[in-house]
């Protein structure tokens, strides 16, 4: 089984018509899958999918995404909003006889907050799901991406393990095998002394045996047995 490492980086980017999109994804260890995604205002319709997308490449790991997308290319527009004029105006001219001042310049009633907005030009719908389709691609990409570079890394790691176990297994001192016992001689097969001394093939005592019969105490000759006592003899009567 190949080894893979649930640290690693990857980054994706690309354009769809007006719009231009950019994935960083990062991971680090952990027991499960967790995907952690930063996504821009409106882009939320790219979380669901870009989820199943993971579960299906990746195992365990916390992988951090964030997603920058944006329009280019597309003419900024500036809009006044007229009921925020409107009041500002109104406040002006209520104050004029209240408050000895200059007359108010066109800079500074503009410069108020909400009275101009700077939008960009109305974006079409299938322009939009263009886009939202380009991007959730993008991410798969950029997920296969950084699934190939934990691979590679544990491959780099499994290198590492494999060599430093031969080194201890060369520095272990070597077992050297324990010579084969010697079958054990059967007893049967080895004749008693007595044996040997009674049935010798030549008919002859052998000099062991002579010596052995010599210098074995005599049995007492007299008519006292061994413990000094005398003899009891039968008598048969009648």
């Amino acid at each position: 089984m190949a080894l893979s490492s649930m640290t690693g980086f990857a980054r994706g980017h690309g354009v769809n018509g007006t719009y231009s999109w950019a994935w960083e994804l990062k991971s680090v260890n952990a027991k499960g899958l967790d995907l952690r995604l930063r996504l821009p205002p409106g882009w939320d319709a790219v979380e669901g999918p870009s989820r199943n997308i993971a579960a299906q490449v990746l195992a365990r790991g916390t992988v951090y995404g964030t997603l920058t997308a944006g329009r280019q290319g597309v003419a900024p527009v500036v809009r006044v909003n007229e009921p925020v004029l409107a009041a500002v105006l109104a406040t002006i001219n209520a104050l004029a006889g209240r408050v000895d001042a200059a007359k108010p310049r066109l800079d500074g009633i503009l410069s108020f907050k909400g009275v101009l907005e700077v939008i960009d030009e109305d974006e079409q719908e299938d322009e939009r799901q263009a886009a939202e389709a380009a991007v959730i691609a993008g991410f798969r990409a950029t997920v296969a991406e950084l699934a190939a570079m934990r691979r590679h890394e544990g491959e780099a790691l499994g290198q590492i393990l494999t060599q430093r176990v031969k080194e201890i297994a060369s520095l272990a001192p070597g077992r050297t095998r324990r010579p084969a016992a010697a079958p054990r001689r059967s007893r049967r097969a080895s004749p008693s002394r007595s044996q040997s001394c009674s049935t010798h093939p030549t008919g002859s005592i052998p000099t062991a045996c002579i010596r052995r019969r010599s210098s074995s105490p005599a049995r007492p000759t007299s008519a006292r047995n061994s413990i000094g006592l005398p003899r009891m003899s039968r008598r048969s009567s009648g």
